[in-house]
């Protein structure tokens, strides 16, 4: 089941993708542009609880974000892959959080994805996403970036930048914009998490 979950946000929202069921998280109920089907939140940042839909209420002093408690509540749900909307817009430390959140629903089993106006952001780790394949189209910038440690690929195709048996660390930026040299990317990943960074061309 393919769920999206709506994080707090300052910059706008990208076009929804469908999915079987929408998660709201506290503030970014008052602008969802689709209906949602969940609200998750403390009330921190929401004009008022919704009324009308399932509501997983939090107490504001609490220790984790409310993406992080959507993402054990879609899992509760049964989702097998989420599409994040929110992650990169806002405050810098939100968006490490969102980063460390994503990070969490792969290692919880459910494929992940973050759509925003800018970027596409991919979840990458051997036991889901052991081959990777996307389609870019010609002349995009793209980077490949370990989380919480190194990260090894190998066997890329359609890159200008060889990604062949490559192992990325926390502390080197050698993933950083690699262009695509055809319309389609692939590699393998073999240890580690990752995420794959898609630049979207300006109009």
């Amino acid at each position: 089941m393919k769920i999206a979950v709506y994080l707090n946000s300052t910059a706008p929202f990208a076009p929804p993708e469908k999915c079987d069921k929408v998660i709201c998280c506290d503030g970014a109920y008052d602008r969802c542009p689709v209906r949602p089907d969940y609200f998750v939140g403390d009330g921190d940042s929401v004009s008022a609880f919704p009324d009308d839909i399932p509501t997983l209420r939090h107490d504001s002093h609490k220790d984790f974000t409310d993406g992080e408690s959507a993402v054990y509540f879609a899992r509760d749900l049964g989702a097998t892959e989420l599409v994040f909307y929110g992650v990169t817009g806002g405050r810098y430390d939100h968006t490490l959080g969102n980063l460390a959140v994503m990070h969490l629903a792969l290692d919880l089993g459910m494929k992940t994805r973050a759509v925003e106006p800018d970027c596409e952001i991919a979840g990458l780790c051997p036991s889901l996403t052991p081959h990777f394949r996307a389609t870019t189209g010609k002349g995009v910038t793209f980077s490949v970036i370990p989380h919480g440690g190194s990260a090894l690929i190998t066997d890329a195709e359609g890159t200008e930048y060889p990604l062949d048996n490559l192992t990325l660390t926390p502390k080197d930026t050698r993933g950083i914009s690699n262009i695509t040299v055809r319309d389609e990317i692939s590699f393998n990943v073999k240890a580690g998490t990752a995420f794959l960074i898609i630049n979207r061309p300006s109009a």
